[in-house]
Formats: structure tokens, C-alpha cells, sequence
């Protein structure tokens, strides 16, 4: 891999200093299925710019709520006749067609119709986007790198994939040229940004049904850094596939994270205290201020260093960033503890792949030693679990039980459906040694783990789908 000697940041060629530049010709957008996780935080990013915001969603719930009290106008349902104005761009999420009513009429109107994916991908091209892909540990570094920015006296904008409120949301306009965003691989989402900071945090196997095959895996990751402008930079993990520069441009430098000696970001002097890491980073070979983590987990470290690496390629101060990472206090459902009133203790997490659940199991061993773990987990998606079935099994035999919530299906044809289930992977635990039962629906998950709870026993409640229905019966009773 190329070491890059002597980089120095440099600002970005043809950034706008305005939100829209060329990228945006109205300030008018309505969104369609605005409660996403996502399209929420363009919302909100938006209207904090200044523009002119409408959305409505088929599902309502607390999100559309949240939105509306922060003054949003939204609405739940298909509502042609609430939409208004002759021009602007319609957003909608990747669920909704282009058929939709609300859609059509705004199309009749003059609209421009838009995916979430390329609406985001317009405004990364009249900022100075820093884009954060990676299998694992998007969200989490695209919030460290925020709170590094902050720390260091920029003010960027940022969507991120997940709810951060001390950084006001998911998404938020800021005052500085620069907008951190959560690059998704899902449909190759993240080939519609135009970063001139790209960062990958790890490439792992995990959307079969975009990528059948690993080649066609790094060939999304090569495409998405080939989109990095002219004299941008390229921050990936050490241990990435060569494939996946094949594409960058020869203007386009690349920086390593990691932990050999000749990576260019990298940490030393390690301490672990309960599974909380201190460091100190190291960049281009200059030791900055110790870095002492609020958050648990060695991987979090990884991400802080990519967040850091990310600082140092905005020019930001990266004293000042080395602070901001080290006061950041995490994401919403990763490791997020809960204490019931009986003195336990759940930790809440999003983990949803082999290497999430190894990395989450390994903080909890580290952070409460001796404890017993019961991880209660909801795979997501049948064919995920079908293909990495015997790697979900070794993962969760790192708890001490093991309880498997019915499979939480998304985008699945029935044939899918029907290919594997929770009591699979029951079974694949168990023949690899370790302990497990099958729960059944996520209603049923605090009845059957509290019947097996012990007073000094650590609950994980884990995945992506809905088990976080489950969190507070659970809590109410430990």
C-alpha cells in the first residue's frame, strides 16, 4: 500500500461557499417517507439551512412527532393535496416509488425527483465532504468525527445514520464548509458523494443481496474512492483488499490507519481501563494529546483514530480534535447501558454482523469481568444469517447464553424466508458448545429472559431490526 510522505491537507478545488452552488437551484424540498432514518436528518439539515421543508410518511410515529415539534410541516399518510409551490425537488426514501401520488404531483408541479441517495450526493458536491464507509462502525466514527471537528473549533454539517442528540440529531446544518456523512454501501449508495476526504473502516461481507460475491463487494468500495475529487484523500484501514483502490485517481492521496509501524494514523501507549481505552494518537509520525475514551471497546479506538485522521485532513486543529473525540458520548443502541431498578444492567446494541457481535461481547467481557453475559439477539435478514450462519453461531458462543429472537426479515422474497431460522442457529450454536434457546417473537423476549436472569447477570440486547420493542420490559425487571 502507498505511503504518502510529506501530505499536507489542502482545501478542496471548486468548493461553493454557499449550501447549493450549482448543486441546487430552489430552496423548496419535500420528502417522502421523511420518518427514515436517514431522510429524517436531510430534513432536519435542510430546514436548518434555511429551506423550505414539508414531508410525510406512511408509518407516523415518534420520529414524524419529533420532527413536527421541531417545527417541521409533516404529516402522516399520502396527502397530494397538501403539497404547495410550482418548483423545488421531491426526496423520497428507496421504499417509495416514483409512482407515489405525493411524488406524481409534485412532479406535475415542477419538481425535481430525487432518491435520498442522490439528493445527499448534490449537496457533497457544493461542500467539503468527509465520507465515512466501511461494513462496521459507520455511525459511530461519522459522530467521533463530528465531535472531533467541534472540539477543534469547526462547525461542519452532518447526517449520520443513527440518533446523536448532543450533536443535535442525526442531521444538522453547520456553519463550516465541511459535511461529515454516513456513506452507505447498501445498492451503492455511497457512489452519488463527492468526498475529497473518503474513509473506509474495514470492507466485511455483509449485503448479499447487492453483493452475491466479494468481487463484486470490493468493486462498490474501489467505485466509491474513485469519486474522490482531484487532490483529495483516500483514509483507509491498513488491511483493505488491494481491489479496492484499483479505481483512485493518481491525484489522490491515500493515508493508513491501523496499528503497524508504518501506518500513517495509528495509536501507542495503550491503556485499557474496563474496556474504556486511552491512546495516544500518532499521525504522519507527530504524537498529539492523549486521547482518554468515553466509550468502551478497542474498536472504538480504531474508529477515533479514523476520526482524527479525518480532522487532520480538513486542516482542523487536531489538539483541539484529540478533546473533542475524547468527550463524545456515543450513539443511540451502541453499547448504550440501561440500569433497572433492581441493580442490572442491559446494554443496548445495534449489532447485527459476526464481527459486530464479537466486538460488542469482547467490551462487555472487558468492561464487566466476571459477569455473566445473556445475549439476547434478533438476526436480521434470513439470508444473511443463511450465509454467515456458522459465524453468527462462533460469535454469540462468546456469551455464556445465547437467546434467538425470530429472524427480523427486510427485502426478502418468501422462498428466502423459509430458508433458514432462529432455531438454525440455535442448533449451529449448540453444536459449536455453546448455549442456547429459541425465544420466538420479539413480544415474547423479556418474559423468557427475565426467567432466566440472575441478580449479577449483564443483558445485551442485540440487532438491527425491531428488539429494542423488548428493552423496556426487560429493564423493568432487573
Amino acid at each position: 500500500m502507498t505511503d504518502v510522505l510529506g501530505a499536507e491537507p489542502v482545501a478542496v478545488p471548486g468548493a461553493t461557499s454557499g449550501l447549493f452552488g450549482a448543486t441546487f437551484v430552489s430552496n423548496r424540498f419535500h420528502f417522502v417517507g421523511v420518518a427514515g432514518a436517514g431522510v429524517s436528518g436531510l430534513a432536519r439539515l435542510l430546514a436548518g439551512s434555511g429551506c423550505v421543508v414539508t414531508g410525510s410518511d406512511g408509518g407516523g410515529g415518534a420520529v414524524l412527532d419529533r420532527l413536527a415539534q421541531e417545527g417541521l410541516d409533516v404529516w402522516t399518510g399520502c396527502r397530494p393535496d397538501r403539497i404547495a409551490g410550482a418548483d423545488g425537488y421531491v426526496v423520497r426514501s428507496a421504499a417509495v416509488p416514483l409512482a407515489d401520488p405525493e411524488v406524481q404531483e409534485c412532479v406535475r408541479r415542477g419538481f425535481t425527483s430525487l432518491l435520498y441517495a442522490e439528493a445527499v450526493g448534490r449537496l457533497s458536491e457544493g461542500r467539503r465532504t468527509l465520507a465515512i464507509a466501511g461494513t462496521h462502525g459507520k455511525t459511530t466514527t461519522t459522530g467521533l468525527t463530528v465531535a472531533a471537528l467541534r472540539g477543534a473549533g469547526v462547525d461542519p454539517s452532518h447526517l449520520i445514520g443513527g440518533e446523536v442528540p448532543e450533536l443535535g440529531g442525526n442531521g444538522r446544518w453547520g456553519h463550516s464548509q465541511e459535511f461529515v456523512v454516513e456513506a452507505c454501501e447498501f445498492n451503492r449508495s455511497f457512489h452519488n458523494l463527492r468526498p475529497f476526504g473518503a474513509a473506509i473502516l474495514n470492507v466485511d461481507h455483509d449485503h448479499f443481496d447487492c453483493f452475491p460475491s466479494t468481487t463484486d463487494l470490493v468493486e462498490a468500495f474501489a467505485g466509491y474512492l474513485a469519486r474522490v475529487r482531484p487532490g483529495g484523500t483516500a483514509l483507509v484501514e491498513e488491511g483493505v483488499p488491494r481491489g479496492v483502490l484499483a479505481d483512485l485517481r493518481s491525484d489522490v492521496r491515500i493515508l493508513t490507519v491501523g496499528s503497524g509501524l508504518y501506518s500513517d494514523v495509528r495509536a501507542v501507549d495503550v491503556r485499557d481501563d474496563l474496556g474504556r481505552f486511552s491512546f495516544v494518537p500518532m499521525v504522519k509520525g507527530r504524537r498529539f494529546p492523549r486521547v482518554q475514551l468515553a466509550l468502551s471497546g478497542r474498536h472504538n479506538m480504531h474508529n477515533a483514530l479514523f476520526a482524527l485522521g479525518l480532522c487532520w485532513i480538513a486542516g482542523a486543529d487536531l489538539e483541539g480534535a484529540c478533546r473533542g473525540v475524547g468527550e463524545f458520548g456515543g450513539v443511540r443502541r451502541r453499547f448504550e447501558m440501561h440500569a433497572g431498578p433492581r441493580g442490572g444492567t442491559l446494554v443496548n446494541d445495534y449489532a447485527h454482523h459476526p464481527a459486530e457481535l464479537r466486538a460488542v461481547l469482547t467490551a462487555a467481557r472487558q468492561r464487566f469481568p466476571g459477569r455473566r453475559l445473556l445475549a439476547v439477539f434478533q438476526p436480521h435478514q434470513h439470508q444473511r444469517t443463511l450465509h454467515l450462519l456458522q459465524e453468527f453461531a462462533e460469535a454469540l458462543t462468546g456469551a455464556d447464553a445465547a437467546y434467538i429472537v425470530d429472524i427480523y426479515g427486510a427485502r426478502e422474497a418468501e422462498h428466502i424466508k423459509a430458508s433458514v431460522s432462529a432455531r438454525d442457529l440455535v442448533a449451529a450454536i449448540r453444536s459449536q458448545g455453546g448455549e442456547a434457546d429459541a425465544v420466538g417473537a420479539v413480544d415474547a423476549a423479556p418474559a423468557f429472559t427475565l426467567a432466566r436472569h440472575r441478580p449479577d447477570d449483564i443483558v445485551l440486547l442485540l440487532g438491527a431490526g425491531d428488539i429494542d420493542r423488548a428493552l423496556g420490559g426487560i429493564v423493568a425487571g432487573i
